[in-house]
């Protein structure tokens, strides 16, 4: 079998299409992975075939966050451009004769791809975004709805890809040459065949859905055997208890500076010691002390199982590192679906509620403290997570989906 797996985003949107596309490799397949051009490295250490997508849009992401609503405005007039010539990348993908399409819904393309070639198309979803249910609201809906509204929520996430419809309509119709009717990615995905990358024991299905839209669990690389921490690192997790971890990720706050006095505050009321990852520029602490060490990012698989609580913006990718580590979470949302994270890891019993509101070093560090007290409820969950393979499960999906097909 030879599926194309699309995918497009940050680091975090792509990492689980590599482990995805090593698992096919395993299984005797032959994937070829389309992401981010920048991402090449990383798939080609995993030996994982890869086709390059453009990634202005990263760039942009980056120049823009921090700088206030003008520039986003100001920005928001490349974004059709850039997003017409990621679509012609994946336009070019078709050369390729696959048997599947494995996307995802940032691709914006995926599904198309596939109607061009007259194959199967598959949406593989980090997160729960198209499939409606009465049992919880969509998880990108900022507001808390009562319970008889959970299904009417699902119509924001169909909204969020119409601001890009006519462009993908136009690049359906002049690069792929499809003349029939258009129908958007939520409409397809609904209708269509789904893997939700995730675990069970985070996010169970529903029973409004079907079987086969049951989650995976989740699409995990195996660790970096190979990586060593920096001296520094390797010397403060030795010199004392094990650490409070905090990063946001490539979450961004309007002042990063005071965050990160903040968090220092926090660890500090508690008598504790504390790693801070700096990542996309969520903290921007001064020079660290011998309390608290600061870098720019380390792998999780690595760091969070030497840690003793982790603080982060509750992005499912951090969220998933966290539970296999087994390390009790204090999750401080900022956008998206990262409070609807931050409800389930608490209804859990792995999480303290979210630090949400105002930010306070007295409201982290006791939110840090009653985390603390949930590190057995943690293991015991990291313990159930570990009997999942994800990855397996989803390929053999895609096996049974594709040769089921006339």
């Amino acid at each position: 079998m030879r599926p194309l797996l699309i995918t497009a985003g940050s680091r975090g949107d792509v990492q689980p299409y590599i482990a995805l596309a090593r698992g096919l490799l395993a299984a005797g397949h032959t994937p070829l992975l389309a992401a981010p051009r920048r991402l090449a490295s990383l798939a080609a250490e995993h030996g994982v075939e890869f086709a390059s997508l453009n990634d202005e849009m990263l760039d942009l992401q980056h120049s823009v966050k921090g700088q206030g609503v003008r520039a986003a405005i100001t920005a928001a007039r490349s974004v059709k451009p850039m997003m017409r010539r990621l679509l012609d990348d994946q336009a070019a993908l078709a050369a390729c004769r696959p048997d599947v399409v494995v996307y995802h819904p940032k691709s914006l393309g995926g599904p198309y791809v596939a109607e061009k070639l007259g194959v199967p198309a598959i949406a593989g979803l980090l997160l729960p975004l198209y499939l409606p249910t009465t049992a919880f609201p969509s998880p990108i809906l900022p507001l808390r709805l009562p319970r008889v509204l959970n299904q009417v929520s699902w119509r924001v996430t169909s909204a969020v890809e119409a601001p890009y419809r006519s462009t993908v309509r136009a690049w359906r119709d002049e690069a792929l040459g499809l003349k029939g009717a258009f129908r958007p990615m939520a409409d397809l995905i609904r209708e269509g065949a789904v893997l939700h990358a995730w675990s069970p024991h985070l996010l169970p299905a529903p029973a409004d859905w079907p079987a086969a839209a049951h989650p995976t669990g989740f699409w995990t690389l195996p660790a970096d055997e190979a990586w060593r921490p920096p001296e520094p690192l390797a010397r403060f997790l030795e010199e004392g208890d094990p650490p409070v971890y905090v990063g946001f990720g490539s979450s961004v706050g309007g002042d990063p500076e005071a965050l990160a006095a903040t968090v220092v505050e926090a660890v500090r009321l508690l008598g504790r010691r504390a790693v801070l990852a700096t990542g996309w520029g969520a903290l921007r602490p001064g020079a660290g002390a011998g309390d608290v060490l600061v870098i720019e990012e380390a792998p999780h698989d690595w760091l969070l199982p030497r840690v003793a609580v982790a603080v982060h913006h509750g992005g499912v990718g951090t969220v998933a590192a966290a539970l296999r580590a087994g390390v009790p979470q204090v999750v401080r949302p900022f956008l998206g679906d990262q409070p609807f994270w931050a409800a389930r890891l608490h209804d859990l019993g792995v999480a303290p509620a979210a630090v949400a509101g105002r930010f306070t070093a007295e409201g982290l560090a006791a939110a840090i403290e009653n985390a603390a007290e949930l590190a057995p409820a943690a293991h015991m969950l990291a313990e159930r997570v570990a009997a999942e393979d994800g990855v397996a499960t989803a390929v053999a999906r895609i096996a049974d989906y594709v040769g089921s097909r006339p």
